[in-house]
């Protein structure tokens, strides 16, 4: 029994050496990989950082933890500029200063969500004074970084508001596959339900769409374009649309009114 037991231990002995050495060695590999990106560029390490920041604020936080070089680099402007907020709720329930002071942080860097966030917030909640000109600044300047929802939000603007804009809130929606448009529409409307409208340009958006009721291109009248039946509003999204490239533009610009329409007056009671 002595001699069975003196064996078990010397095997358990060997195993946790085998161990040690094992997780020595995947130490030092780690220690390796973090001391060659530690030795790159300060301009190709923002870049690396940059693209982490890029998938999740999350990942970003923890390649900051991992060494002084890394959280100091993790601090630039740069990095707030490309970092991903989009899993970031509108409206946070908690640690709301801390969420307040990063979304400043991002739109002060000229962060293309936290400029849409911010143009969305500053044209529709009644939380904050109306201020048109800064809320449609920031859409143009998030459009112009290529963000889709910008784009898409500021060409039914742009269309809304007749004249010369038209055409070019036109060919901004047209720069839009059929997925990114319904996909921006609806994301538009989650945020107009989780806040209190300010009706002020919601009227003007709807007004115009009540005013007009012809494609500017072709002639086709808009109220083609929209489809409703039963109970619900339906809307057919296919691409077998008779009529031009605007004509399908200005249709999508009728399911916004009529889902911005249905949306604020559902926040309104």
């Amino acid at each position: 029994m002595a001699s069975l037991s003196t064996t078990r231990n010397e095997v358990f002995s060997s195993l946790a050496k085998i161990r040690n050495k094992v997780r020595k060695r995947r130490s030092r590999k780690e220690g390796h990989n973090v001391s060659a990106m530690k030795s790159l560029p300060n301009d190709l390490l923002l870049e690396v950082i940059a693209k982490v920041a890029s998938n999740s604020f999350d990942d970003l936080c923890r390649i900051r933890q991992t060494c002084k070089e890394f959280k100091e680099a993790g601090q630039e402007d740069y990095i707030f500029q490309h970092v991903s907020i989009e899993k970031f709720p509108l409206f946070p329930l908690r640690k709301r200063k801390r969420f307040s002071e990063l979304m400043r942080r991002c739109q002060k860097c000229g962060n293309a969500e936290a400029l849409y966030r911010q143009g969305v917030l500053d044209l529709f909640s009644l939380r904050k004074r109306y201020e048109f000109e800064s809320g449609f600044e920031c859409l143009e300047k998030a459009a112009a970084k290529g963000h889709i929802e910008a784009t898409y939000l500021y060409g039914v603007f742009l269309t809304c508001v007749g004249g010369e804009a038209k055409q070019q809130g036109l060919q901004s929606l047209c720069s839009l596959n059929s997925k990114n448009l319904s996909e921006s529409r609806e994301r538009f409307m989650t945020y107009i339900q989780s806040m209190w409208v300010n009706n002020v340009l919601v009227r003007k958006i709807l007004a115009y769409n009540d005013r007009v009721k012809a494609c500017s291109q072709c002639g086709n009248l808009q109220n083609n374009f929209v489809t409703k039946r039963g109970w619900d509003d339906v809307y057919d999204e296919g691409d077998n649309l008779n009529g031009c490239g605007s004509c399908k533009m200005n249709r999508e610009v009728n399911i916004f009114c009529d889902r911005l329409r249905s949306s604020t007056y559902v926040n309104s009671l």
